[in-house]
């Protein structure tokens, strides 16, 4: 991207490039099919014993990624309402978690 280059430029160049990947995954999916994309790739492929052992190490790697994130997020939320009580409880601040409404009439 040039000194002159603009936003739209840079959508469109992005526009392009996402388009031109997913032709080519949805090229190989039909080619050889989803299972493709989850089996060892060489040399990783070339033993009957270590090929499923890699599979599943890369399954249970993505599980205990995934596992993380709920943790962090329950963490991130908890740490939330400990913030609301304090403000609240302790320091006395006024928190409405409800939706005002328009006055009628």
């Amino acid at each position: 991207m040039g000194r002159n280059a603009s936003w739209q430029d840079a959508f469109d160049d992005f526009g392009r490039q996402a388009h031109e990947w997913y032709s080519a995954f949805a090229k190989h999916a039909r080619d050889r099919g989803l299972r493709s994309f989850v089996e060892p790739v060489d040399p990783y492929n070339r033993s009957r014993v270590l090929a499923p052992a890699v599979a599943a190490a890369g399954v249970v790697g993505v599980v205990l990624l995934g596992g993380v994130v709920v943790a962090a997020s329950v963490i991130a939320a908890a740490a939330l309402l400990a913030m609301i009580f304090l403000l609240t409880g302790v320091f006395g601040y006024d928190l409405s978690l409800t939706v005002p409404t328009p006055p009628r009439g």
